[in-house]
């Protein structure tokens, strides 16, 4: 029999604000901001039951959040009482070494270290950059492009038709490939600029005026945006600061910072996190940004460096869960011994986290008939999910074998934090399931909506990662 089958069904999603009553009924409602929020019209044909999931208190290593690994530690990160698991494999590459000779294009590369990157249980993250080192390929330069050498490699003029010819192509060229993949967990929009951060701290105008001349003008920087939006249409995209920051996040980007946790890494008068993100978050645009789009952040230095400066560890994580921080690349560095037990805590609380608070079901149901679920759900992390991953139920008997699977409508991307969902499904029993009591099963699954991809903070996992809630009685 097969594992999946189709099935009609009339999904309802509520999402009801913190202080409103719910119940679990048919012709449940809430009263919010003037509006009568009502269920399904159906009647349930049979008493229901309602569980009660067990949260838990664990660290739960989600694809889309949590802990980077940096190129820099790829091949022999920290061990894992020193840094953190992580679930992200992120990557900066020089245009030069993505495109070697004109039109070649070295996905086998990048191929390489994805694969290399699944089998640690990461998805890759990356940044196209045109400056550092080599930067821009040798071969476009000799075309005419000027560029300048500066303290860490050669400034390309963004401005010349043949860059912004060339390099459109380059950004097509791996959308095409990559901008539909769920192994890539995200994208920077970056291109632009001393190691892609869109500014020109390695080559300071004062010093070299080419440097201001070299760097695109508002038009050029909103067209080389729009390539990304334009070739990596699924993929989350993150906006640096310094960027067209408001622009990208009006379209859906998220935004990212390179030197968190500066509160006076470089001067005492002058910090990142005050003087730089903050002021820019005041924008509501901005501010909100982190609805659609992750947040992503790599520390100024690295930890022990915030250790040995004495900064407040408190305080600087503390401020990534209020910016609603997902991913924060912390090269590969080891955390500090007597900060562990403080970063194990962040790691609980970044990201998205969903709990299932409560779920009810008919007691019993018949085969070729439809099954009401009903489910309560809430984010308690900072920042919602921002891939379609869907929620899916199923029926499993006590041999093990799958006798029907559907699929939520629900949208878990705009499960925000600090909000119940009720969830509301009556999907329809295949009439050959035979009468007997079947285990009713909850996951999400990856964007396949093959297999279960995210753990979730209630207790009960299986092997398989699908969490056993429940069990109603089949009949004939």
């Amino acid at each position: 029999m097969n594992a999946t089958r189709p099935v009609s069904r009339r999904p309802l999603v509520l999402w009801l604000p913190l202080w409103c009553a719910v119940v679990l009924s048919a012709a449940a409602g809430c009263v919010t901001d003037g509006e009568r929020l009502r269920a399904a019209s159906f009647e349930p044909s049979a008493p229901m039951v309602t569980v009660t999931p067990v949260e838990i208190d664990e660290v739960l290593y989600n694809p889309g959040m949590g802990f980077a690994d940096f190129h820099f530690g790829f091949g022999h990160p920290p061990p894992a009482d020193r840094y953190p698991r992580s679930t992200v494999a992120y990557f900066r590459w020089s245009w030069a070494d993505l495109e070697p000779a004109e039109g070649h294009y070295a996905f086998d590369f990048v191929d390489r270290i994805i694969e290399q990157a699944k089998a640690k249980g990461e998805r890759l993250a990356f940044r196209i950059v045109a400056e550092y080192e080599q930067g821009s390929p040798r071969w476009l330069l000799e075309k005419g492009v000027a560029s300048i050498k500066e303290t860490d490699g050669i400034f390309p003029d963004y401005n010349n038709p043949l860059f912004l010819e060339y390099h459109e192509k380059l950004i097509k060229a791996f959308g095409e490939r990559y901008g539909a993949s769920p192994e890539i967990d995200h994208v920077d929009i970056g291109s632009v600029g001393c190691w892609g951060e869109w500014n020109t701290a390695c080559c300071l105008p004062e010093q070299r005026p080419q440097c201001q001349a070299f760097f695109p003008s508002e038009g050029n920087q909103l067209r080389i945006t729009d390539w990304y939006f334009r070739y990596f249409p699924q993929v989350p995209l993150v906006s640096l600061h310094g960027g067209q920051l408001k622009y990208g996040a009006e379209r859906g980007a998220g935004w990212r910072g390179d030197c968190f946790g500066d509160y006076g890494y470089f001067t005492p008068t002058w910090n990142h996190m005050e003087h730089a993100y903050a002021p820019v978050l005041r924008d509501p645009v901005i501010g909100e940004a982190w609805k659609r789009g992750p947040v992503q952040f790599e520390v100024c230095g690295v930890m022990q460096d915030w250790q040995d400066k004495g900064f407040d560890i408190d305080r600087i994580l503390q401020q990534g869960l209020d910016w609603h921080l997902s991913v924060l690349n912390a090269k590969s560095a080891p955390v500090p011994e007597a900060w562990r037990s403080k970063v194990e805590q962040f790691l609980k609380k970044m990201g998205y986290r969903l709990v299932l608070r409560e779920f009810s079901h008919q007691a019993e149901a018949r085969a070729g008939g439809p099954l009401v679920l009903q489910s309560r759900w809430e984010n308690v992390g900072v920042a919602p999910v921002y891939r379609p991953w869907p929620l899916a139920y199923r029926l499993r008997n006590e041999s093990e074998q799958v006798m029907a699977q559907w699929t939520s409508g629900a949208d878990l991307k705009r499960w925000l934090p600090g909000e119940p969902y009720l969830v509301e499904e009556t999907p329809a029993i295949p009439p050959d399931v035979p009468a007997g009591v079947y285990h009713i099963d909850v996951a999400v699954l990856d964007e396949a909506g093959r297999l279960p991809l995210v753990d979730l903070a209630i207790a009960g996992r299986r092997a398989d990662r699908w969490y056993p809630i429940s069990r109603v009685m089949v009949r004939e």
